[in-house]
């Protein structure tokens, strides 16, 4: 006998509460629908806060976003005062959506809105940039700060002069400085008045942020059970942890409109936010770009494979203690009990977080979040730590593309692709051609520090690579953590 599927309503057919746009947003993936998004849900809730979004359509989700009036569900799982929560929420704060491709005046008009009192973003790590391409001012720009200085341009020939928060969500340090040097840049790029560079000076505030919650995606399992549980069709559900945290660095009256302490949230804000981030990036980051690299190499698939499996397990919570924390700035205890929180979350049996997913753009994150910790290590005791200097190592195989009977497929700039494509090409198996490739890859400008004032870790990263070749992944963990 067949089985006749169920009807269900979409979400979007549900009834949906309606706000003036006070946000816009750029950016619409997973991220930001479940951290931001569902954080002002909740405000809206808890605090009355009635601001809704307008979000700056993204290429990769647009079509499904706008199919369902920008209403999802966030389903959030994880543990919360010792217990084990799973809680369904239905977000409808999102009220329009902006494809500045299709309408490059619409896009234009939400900068002169007059309720409009934040702006988010999330364009990845590599999305704050500056390019000489964008010729004119008039013409839609293809960076993100390109556009938002067309929109904050528009709004000031418009002679709107009520201020802006800008929150920018991306991982990089001083996020909102580094952003609005930009859009000075492209300012002085596209010959714009003095008097908007006062405008902007007066009437917009960038704010360094840093965010932290795992967000999955959409549950790992068929997607009509997911309905059936639910009790309604929703393709854009996205499923997190419970645990989240926004750290805002700016000046002490956001935390009175934007009310997220008042209604409960993990949300800090300070007038430095480098100590919570150094924190964040080296402790969580760094072991979720090296246990990514890692895992896959050992043929595991997500984070929980890769934190339970024995050999694997040991490495990452040594690489934390031994090697990460004694060279961050901070209480140690308060660091440690930090690690133990993020060594549960990497356990949260609810999150199937995939190892593919986080090893996308390993490059910068290396860069960024684990070289750092190698660096400070090297320096402070003149010897090359045995963790951090293997997960090199493995970056460095993993970019071969394919190793121990598997392909990895490889997410990043195409310049770090054809380095690593032209250098392995060069490269027998050899001991000592391995550390001609060391010391040729680690010897490039790209790093942003001269990796060659370090002999004695080029030596040893070609020799855990070397290892990694000849012995296998499993055998090179053994042999560290048995020493």
């Amino acid at each position: 006998m067949q089985s006749v599927q169920p009807h269900f309503k979409l979400v979007h057919q549900l009834p949906r509460a309606h706000y003036p746009v006070k946000i816009l947003q750029f950016g619409s993936g997973n991220f930001l629908r479940g951290f931001a998004d569902w954080m002002l849900q909740e405000l809206n809730r808890k605090m009355n806060f009635g601001a809704g979004v307008a979000v700056v359509q993204s290429i990769s989700r647009g079509e499904l976003l706008q199919s369902q009036e920008g209403v999802f569900t966030v389903i959030l799982k994880g543990i919360r005062d010792d217990e084990f929560v799973s809680e369904f929420v239905k977000v409808d704060v999102i009220q329009r959506i902006v494809n500045p491709a299709e309408d490059f005046q619409r896009f234009l008009d939400e900068g002169v809105n007059p309720d409009l009192q934040f702006i988010i973003s999330n364009t990845t790590e590599a999305g704050i940039q500056f390019s000489s391409e964008d010729t004119d001012v008039n013409t839609l720009a293809s960076t993100f700060p390109g556009k938002l200085t067309q929109l904050l341009y528009y709004r000031f020939s418009n002679k709107l002069n009520s201020g802006l928060v800008v929150l920018p969500t991306e991982l990089i340090e001083q996020n909102g400085d580094q952003l609005k040097a930009i859009i000075l840049k492209y300012a002085q790029h596209w010959s714009l008045p003095s008097e908007f560079i006062f405008w902007l000076n007066a009437n917009i505030t960038f704010c360094n942020t840093l965010v932290d919650r795992i967000v999955s995606g959409f549950p790992k399992k068929p997607r009509e059970q997911v309905f059936d549980e639910l009790g309604y069709k929703d393709e854009l559900v996205v499923e997190a942890e419970w645990f989240h945290l926004w750290v805002i660095e700016g000046p002490r009256w956001i935390a009175e409109v934007l009310p997220f302490r008042k209604a409960g949230f993990n949300v800090i804000f300070t007038h430095d936010s480098k100590p919570y981030r150094e924190r964040k990036v080296r402790i969580l980051n760094g072991a979720h770009t090296s246990m990514a690299i890692i895992g896959q190499i050992m043929g595991l698939q997500s984070v929980r494979e890769a934190i339970d499996s024995p050999v694997l397990g040991k490495f990452l919570r040594r690489l934390i203690y031994d090697e990460i924390i004694p060279h961050i700035w901070g209480d140690l205890n308060e660091l440690e009990k930090y690690a133990d929180e993020v060594i549960n979350r990497f356990r949260n049996p609810a999150i199937d977080h995939k190892l593919v997913a986080i090893s996308q753009q390993s490059f910068s994150k290396i860069k960024v979040r684990v070289l750092p910790s190698l660096i400070d290590d090297l320096e402070r005791n003149g010897h090359v730590p045995e963790r951090l200097s293997l997960v090199l190592a493995s970056f460095l195989f993993y970019y071969r593309g394919a190793g121990e009977g598997k392909k990895f497929v490889l997410k990043d700039a195409e310049d770090i692709i054809e380095l690593m494509e032209t250098a392995w090409a060069k490269t027998d198996s050899s001991e000592s051609q391995i550390f001609d490739l060391c010391k040729h890859v680690l010897g490039q400008p790209i790093w942003g520090v001269d990796l060659h004032k370090y002999p004695q870790l080029i030596t040893r990263t070609s020799q855990h690579l070397f290892s990694i070749i000849s012995r296998g992944m499993l055998e090179t963990l053994k042999g560290i953590e048995n020493k």
